[in-house]
């Protein structure tokens, strides 16, 4: 066996290595996106009501609309999945 059959092989066990543990860690990175997500658009509804608070109300509309945009951004991910509600297109 050459030197280059023998680095071919170990690169092949590396490849299959790193799509092993690739594929474990998409595992893990899933619900713990979609956990943060959540976690953040529960932060943003919080902040949204402190502010209307501390303004009395006078920018509520403004507010809830920046406030519809974060919370779009964050669960962007979500509008593919069964059940989700309709919404406009992802913009390119």
């Amino acid at each position: 066996m050459s030197i280059v059959d023998k680095a071919k092989g170990l690169a092949a066990q590396a490849i299959h290595k790193a799509e092993e543990v690739a594929g474990e860690v998409r595992e893990k990175a899933g619900p713990l996106a979609e956990k943060a997500g959540d976690v953040a658009a529960k932060g943003v509804s919080a902040a949204s009501a402190g502010a209307n608070k501390v303004t009395g109300g006078r920018f509520e509309e403004k507010i809830g609309h920046v406030t519809e945009k974060v919370e779009g951004v964050l669960h962007h991910d979500k509008k593919d999945e069964p059940g989700a509600e309709p919404g406009p297109a992802p913009k390119n």
